[in-house]
């Protein structure tokens, strides 16, 4: 019923909560050796401009090219061999609500490929955080570099 529902949503909001605090490569990374972060933000650049090429897709700034959404959906549909209905989506969002309803599916679309859910949220992919980016495209990119 409504309790056992209302039970679920909260212990999923709480082991979210959990993972968000957890430290993880990114933040090891950003905080002992943002010297490297360019040559991360590099690599992933240039694995995602591999992948959307296969669409006509180009990308040069991590933090504008993926806050759409709208790259994120074309890397899965691309690396699960899968067609995304455009009207599933907002192919050229201009609205934050459009973006986040973008993102949110791409983050799905990763789940559902097995792709554990990076740490981070819809809105901060929205939002252009660097850090949250390189954590969604790092994650497709261990899944999919042996595809590319």
């Amino acid at each position: 019923g409504i309790n056992a529902e209302y039970g679920k949503q909260w212990y999923q909001r709480r082991v979210r909560a959990a993972r968000q605090q957890e430290r993880d490569v990114f933040d090891t990374l950003f905080d002992s050796a943002p010297d490297r972060v360019n040559n991360v933000k590099e690599k992933l650049l240039t694995f995602s401009s591999n992948m959307l090429s296969k669409m006509d897709r180009t990308c040069g700034n991590i933090e504008e090219d993926f806050a759409s959404g709208v790259n994120l959906i074309f890397m899965m549909s691309i690396a699960e061999s899968y067609y995304v209905p455009l009207y599933s989506f907002t192919l050229e969002p201009d609205a934050y609500d459009h973006k986040l309803h973008n993102v949110t599916l791409a983050l799905n679309l990763m789940m559902e490929a097995g792709i554990e859910r990076p740490k981070c949220t819809a809105e901060s992919i929205v939002s252009r955080d660097l850090k949250s980016t390189l954590r969604v495209l790092f994650a497709i990119y261990t899944k999919y570099k042996h595809q590319m």
